[in-house]
């Protein structure tokens, strides 16, 4: 491989992984705009089985295709964020997933931890959970054929706080 081709080949991995995700947790709602571009469906009543109190989501192209984003506020920062495919019939890759864990990682190491998957029917479902050296937490929510080398599905990203507030309220109303 020339050295030119490599060096195309790393500028483009580096704009495509750059444009998958380009917010960060903790940030507030002005910033969020700035990086996702318009909100929709902003919300101040998010629902009742979940922490925060404001909502408001976000579709971005990427060089690979559009996401749609949903971020929840708490006091107006941006603590929890929901990655997935803008096309509703496809889910996010595994190297997609990677790119927005390294793109909300505030200069900190993700680690992998517990991955759990159940098989109804033919249908994979399950979760790889990873932990940032702060108390982040992502969830990579997988579903796919059984048979499947190659899960997809969608991310979410969430800050310590959010992350021990929703499992308190999850736990106070019977939820697990």
């Amino acid at each position: 491989m020339t050295i030119h081709l490599r060096l195309t080949i790393q500028a483009f991995l580096f704009i495509t992984t750059a444009a998958i995700c380009r917010a960060n947790l903790s940030e507030s709602e002005a910033q969020c705009i700035a990086r996702y571009g318009n909100e929709s469906d902003v919300r101040t009543d998010i629902g009742y089985r979940q922490v925060g109190d404001k909502s408001a989501s976000f579709t971005f192209k990427t060089a690979s295709g559009s996401l749609y984003v949903k971020v929840i506020f708490l006091n107006g920062m941006s603590c929890h964020e929901s990655f997935s495919n803008a096309d509703a019939s496809l889910g996010l890759t595994e190297e997609q997933m990677k790119a927005i864990l390294d793109k909300q990682s505030a200069g900190l190491k993700w680690e992998k931890g517990e991955t759990r998957y159940r098989t109804v029917a033919g249908e994979t479902y399950g979760r790889i959970d990873w932990q940032r050296s702060d108390g982040a937490v992502a969830k990579f929510w997988i579903s796919g054929k059984a048979a499947s080398q190659s899960p997809t599905g969608q991310v979410d990203v969430s800050t310590k706080q959010y992350a021990v507030a929703q499992r308190i309220y999850d736990k106070e109303n019977g939820d697990n």
